[in-house]
């Protein structure tokens, strides 16, 4: 299942802090070469988590990176495991079709990296499996060391009993919300989470802990990083379709009791329309769509989101006014 590599001198993370800048730059190379996240890359080094798995395009780029990333992560004192096949995925779920690591179709390798080559090698393994088998979910996330209110979640968003009102993978951002009391900034899986879980609830203390150790490391480390992370954390409000698909808004933000009515007048949006890049097959007129809407976004200044449309405003002009698949897609939502 996988190839492995082996460490030599074991790296203080004392260390590390004493002196950032030669580490940082090879966490940063890391993720650079492999597009595997730095913040969970720190998480692994720091023993926040026990071990990270990813499945990355296997491209020109990739391909000739690979030895470069092996070499840097026994720098780092860190095991580095990738999958000999490749995978077809077309779905917020997951891996649909296993192909030849030389096949001429596009797919994604899985690497896995920890402290532990067992761990590594299990890291990647498990990802697989929890694709095609949910009873293997589990098993991964007690690897990346998820809380266990997290992993039973977890079990929900299987839905197993189809129900109706479930999004389940589909959306799992939606499914936390509709569990939360209250929104805590440090859990904001609407812009760009710390978690490399989908957390329970949006206020889960166990994920909220998580998230403060990741930000007291990268407050040390990499300090303007860790600013710009929080400020993407706290500021902007995102309309939401799915993890690959939201706008992000700053401005005035106003929420309802109902969680599926907002309002913001807002003065920058950012978009992270990214479906035709994260999925390998993908619906076209839903692409226009996303596309049409960014468009009279940029044009607009204010947004009102109902149970069942939402309409985008210029001043008091209304630019349009857009019919919804359900009351949370899509969803307007920002931290308390």
């Amino acid at each position: 299942m996988v190839s492995k590599t082996k460490t030599t001198k074991k790296l203080s993370k004392a260390e590390i802090i004493k002196n950032p800048s030669k580490y940082v730059e090879a966490l940063n190379k890391i993720s650079r070469s492999s597009n595997l996240s730095t913040v969970e890359l720190v998480a692994v080094l720091f023993d926040i988590k026990p071990a990270m798995a990813d499945a990355i395009t296997l491209d020109k780029n990739l391909s000739q990176n690979l030895k470069e990333i092996k070499k840097l992560c026994e720098m780092l004192s860190l095991e580095f495991s990738q999958s000999r096949f490749k995978y077809v995925i077309n779905s917020p779920r997951g891996i649909y079709e296993e192909i030849p690591i030389n096949d001429p179709r596009e797919g994604k390798i899985i690497l896995g990296i920890s402290k532990s080559i067992s761990k590594a090698e299990k890291a990647a393994e498990y990802y697989h499996l929890k694709c095609i088998d949910s009873k293997y979910g589990e098993k991964f996330g007690r690897l990346m060391g998820y809380p266990e209110c997290c992993l039973k979640f977890g079990d929900y968003l299987n839905n197993s009993s189809n129900d109706p009102n479930n999004f389940g993978y589909k959306n799992p951002a939606v499914e936390s919300l509709k569990r939360s009391k209250k929104f805590a900034w440090q859990l904001n899986v609407f812009t760009g989470s710390l978690l490399s879980h989908y957390p329970c609830s949006l206020n889960c203390q166990k994920s909220i802990d998580y998230v403060n150790k990741t930000l007291a490391i990268l407050d040390k480390i990499m300090p303007e990083f860790s600013s710009y992370v929080k400020f993407n954390l706290k500021e902007p409000a995102s309309l939401y379709w799915s993890c690959a698909d939201r706008i992000l808004l700053f401005g005035e933000f106003k929420k309802d009791k109902e969680k599926d009515k907002s309002e913001i007048k807002y003065h920058k949006s950012i978009s992270k329309i990214t479906s035709a890049e994260f999925y390998q097959k993908n619906d076209l007129n839903y692409i226009k769509e996303l596309e049409k809407i960014e468009k009279m976004i940029k044009k607009g200044d204010r947004i009102v989101m109902n149970p069942n449309n939402f309409i985008i405003y210029q001043g008091q002009k209304k630019l349009c006014r857009i019919e919804k698949e359900n009351k949370y897609t899509p969803i307007l939502v920002k931290p308390d």
